[in-house]
């Protein structure tokens, strides 16, 4: 049963793993993490220095080492397999699915590549090139070639006898498929009505032909929603001929569905999805920078903005208490609405069809509440300054621009998916960019245009 440890607990073992591997004694450590689950044990590893959790991989023996290496998180991974040598990482591969080594072997330097391959097995090998030559983000990439195939001529029985000879991976869900002998897929069968058929019974009376499937270079995204739409422990994965080359199971949709939120919060941010928080310093400068400085030059455009109505903040100065007020509640109310229309494309409830749908659901939106937000806002100002016509601007720029942050907010998404780009990157830098020159706009425009009224 594996070990639960507390936060005291894990701080401690922390510290006696690292004191250990400090006076060489790796063996002492590794016994340490014996009864822990392979997944516990990488979580631990992982919260090791870069020295220690080396060294502690290191001391681990091939097999062992392949069952941490399946849990680690990528970026310490493939630094301590970058420090392999070929011989030692072929044999770690050995023991690893399929897909993991094609992952693994496609992160590595392109002059490590080809001595890595060439000490697999040769079955293992032309897996693994087959995996390779896969578009990285398809559901080929992520299924598990090793899948129970059985004969649609053979019977129950013969199935059964199939299945005891072979002893497949019982961490498999337990769908079984039945195809041709040009392996085309033709049916699914349940290990239930199997063991309950008669033993004459031939597989195609007992199998359901309306499989499932999914193409072997369909996006990982829309592979896993599918596995997701039918509530399926498993989804077979054939390839434009109909062969069933894979399977893509539940527990590798989650890491889909996980790696796709985290790319998506990531975009949205400006961030590179290889960020995280022990990332180098060096290397966390090269991947946000460039973002960052594409916000400060977008920072400086809206002071632009800003400047060019100089004369009016000079004459109204109250005008400038309004304006972050303005911009950055437009921001946020299209934030919601970017967040809303981002994660419908993710999930498939939101396709360019439903864009008008979308757009006249938002303007009610913005119209009703920037009335709200508007008639506070007048109120607001009116308490502050006294001024009737002040107090009507701020209301007037206020709603129109929640209104034009709604439409943005669907706008941009829509937009960036019709020209594949992934509709995450609209959110922050873009959206609320675009808020703020919208807010700035109307305030002081329409500052300037009942100046007399403001008494400027």
């Amino acid at each position: 049963m594996p070990l639960e440890l507390t936060d005291a607990q894990r701080d401690d073992l922390l510290d006696e793993l690292h004191r250990l591997l400090n006076y060489n004694q790796p063996s002492e450590a590794l016994a340490r993490l014996e009864s822990m689950h392979p997944a516990d044990q990488a979580h631990l590893i992982e919260d090791l220095d870069a020295e220690d959790r080396e060294a502690i991989l290191l001391a681990m023996s091939d097999e062992r080492t392949a069952s941490i290496l399946e849990y680690l998180d990528e970026e310490p991974r493939q630094v301590f397999v970058d420090g392999l040598e070929p011989e030692r990482l072929s044999q770690i591969l050995f023991h690893v699915d399929e897909d993991l080594a094609a992952d693994i072997v496609a992160e590595l330097p392109d002059d490590q590549v080809a001595s890595v391959l060439a000490l697999l097995a040769p079955e293992d090998r032309e897996t693994v090139e087959e995996l390779l030559d896969l578009p990285e983000e398809s559901a080929g990439r992520w299924m598990s070639p090793d899948v129970v195939l059985l004969q649609r001529t053979w019977t129950a029985e013969e199935a059964i006898d199939f299945l005891r000879r072979e002893g497949p991976d019982a961490s498999h869900p337990f769908y079984l498929y039945v195809v041709d002998t040009e392996r085309r897929l033709q049916g699914v069968l349940s290990l239930r009505h199997l063991i309950t058929a008669a033993p004459s019974t031939p597989l195609e009376n007992l199998m359901a032909r309306d499989v499932i499937s999914v193409p072997v270079e369909l996006d990982q995204e829309k592979a896993a929603e599918k596995l997701r739409h039918y509530n399926l422990m498993a989804l077979p994965v054939v390839d434009e001929e109909g062969r069933l080359v894979g399977v893509l199971e539940a527990d590798d949709v989650l890491d889909v569905q996980v790696e796709e939120a985290t790319e998506d919060i990531y975009l949205q941010a400006g961030l590179s999805v290889d960020e995280n928080p022990y990332t180098p310093v060096l290397v966390s400068l090269r991947r946000r920078v460039p973002w960052l400085l594409i916000n400060l030059t977008f920072g400086f455009l809206s002071a632009l903005i800003v400047s060019s109505f100089e004369g009016t903040i000079s004459r109204v100065a109250a005008l400038a208490a309004f304006m972050p007020i303005i911009a950055g509640h437009g921001g946020n109310t299209g934030s919601q609405t970017t967040t809303l229309i981002v994660r419908g494309i993710a999930v498939g409830e939101i396709e360019r069809r439903d864009l008008f749908r979308i757009l006249r659901k938002e303007l009610a939106f913005g119209v009703s509440y920037g009335l709200v937000a508007g008639l506070l806002s007048s109120i607001l100002a009116y308490i502050l300054e006294g001024n009737f016509w002040l107090a009507v601007i701020v209301g007037v720029s206020m709603m129109g621009n929640i209104i034009l942050a709604g439409m943005a907010g669907s706008l941009l998404p829509l937009g960036m998916q019709a020209l594949k780009v992934d509709p995450a990157l609209a959110s922050t830098v873009w959206l609320t960019t675009i808020t703020d020159w919208l807010g700035f706009v109307l305030l002081l425009g329409l500052g300037t245009l009942f100046m007399k009224q403001l008494g400027g």
